[in-house]
């Protein structure tokens, strides 16, 4: 089978020649990517060319905070601050002041340092709500190019927000808690206001594209730690507020398009929400792990979710940094025997390596999960 086949295969519900393995964030075959330009990741994106079932992650350009260019006069100002470093400085004016964002940036890793978020105070909120909106529908040309380069060695994969995705993102880290619950009624107005502008967004792909994955991230912004338990205690209303009631008739619109597959990124706090996630028409969740201290997760969330729903898991990032190759071997052994026996089963990490250089003992748990996931996946499994 060729990639994009075993891909398929397990989507639909099939059993492929082997589970697909994937480093599921990088494409090895991206010449302009963060990993292609740093050598230490050389070996691993050898290796992930040889064996690895490609996604290739696909962000829409869809303007600042999703409207027209030229409705909003964007000022950016960028400061080098050392040979591989560079500060940049947003700023949009507002009938109530200017609005501004600060981050710093680096060649050594693909992660942006905000100094200065959007939002810091209540009255940036009301900056923020008085941003003007005109539809736009991204151009997709790019994307159509990327899949018939990427053909048979994988799949695309278009990632969208949801709102709490994008409301979220406008807070330092930790502190969308602080205001979720000091200003409640402000928060559910972002969100609102996002909304409207992703129920553009999600009409105009829900026919623009065909046959691939369309992945939403932002739950986890509602499940501790980001939200806390002493703070927010009816976690299931609280995940009802800000996700279900956005998120569910958002995915409901792409269900309605050509065909596609809705995968639901989550990391935190799943089991005791999953029944509230799986009210949603979603096809796949990611990513469900394994990890050294809690060795059966995958299995407990088989049996909640059922046959229907592909799983896309394995280990956490924490051990593939940390662990030994041989505790590697036999974690990734153990995943695919508790996710993989009727198929609906992709092997991927929790996350990847997005800085440089990458230490060679974890370019070698890297290759190994890799190498690990073809030797164990082979069907029938175990």
């Amino acid at each position: 089978m060729t990639s994009r086949e075993r891909i398929y295969t397990v989507l639909k519900g099939g059993i492929p020649d082997r589970v697909p393995v994937s480093l599921y964030k990088i494409n090895p075959f991206d010449n302009e990517s963060f990993w292609v330009k740093h050598k230490t990741f050389e070996n691993l994106l050898q290796k992930a060319r040889e064996l690895q079932d490609t996604f290739h992650f696909y962000r829409p350009k869809t303007g600042f905070f999703f409207s027209a260019p030229g409705s909003i006069d964007l000022k950016v100002e960028e400061q080098h601050d050392s040979p591989i470093s560079t500060t940049i400085k947003l700023t949009v004016e507002t009938q109530y002041g200017p609005l501004t964002r600060v981050a710093r940036t680096t060649q050594m890793s693909v992660h942006q340092w905000v100094q200065k978020p959007w939002i810091e105070r209540e009255k940036d909120i009301y900056k923020f709500l008085s941003l003007p909106y005109i539809p736009y529908q991204p151009e997709l040309t790019d994307f159509h190019n990327i899949e018939r380069d990427l053909g048979e060695k994988g799949v695309m994969v278009v990632c969208l927000p949801d709102p709490l995705g994008v409301v979220g993102f406008l807070f330092a880290p930790g502190d969308f808690g602080k205001f979720a619950l000091d200003y409640t009624k402000l928060v559910i107005q972002l969100l609102e206001k996002i909304y409207e502008r992703l129920h553009d967004l999600y009409r105009f792909i829900l026919f623009s594209v065909s046959n691939i994955i369309i992945r939403i991230r932002g739950a986890e912004y509602s499940t501790p730690p980001n939200i806390p338990r002493e703070y927010f205690p009816d976690i299931k209303k609280t995940f009802s507020e800000f996700v279900l009631r956005f998120d569910k008739p958002l995915i409901e619109i792409l269900k309605r398009g050509n065909f596609n597959y809705v995968c639901y990124h989550w990391h935190n706090g799943i089991e005791e929400l999953l029944p509230m996630v799986l009210k949603m028409p979603i096809d796949i969740i990611e990513p469900i792990c394994n990890s050294f201290d809690f060795p059966n997760r995958i299995l407990k969330i088989r049996k909640m979710v059922g046959d229907s729903i592909t799983i896309m898991g394995g280990l956490l990032a924490e051990d593939l940094e940390f662990r030994n190759k041989e505790e590697i071997r036999n974690m990734v052994k153990e995943c695919i025997i508790q996710g993989a026996r009727r198929g609906r089963f992709i092997l991927i990490p929790s996350d990847i390596p997005e800085s440089a250089p990458l230490p060679y003992e974890e370019e070698q748990n890297y290759i190994e999960f890799l190498e690990s996931g073809v030797n164990f996946g082979k069907y029938p499994i175990g």
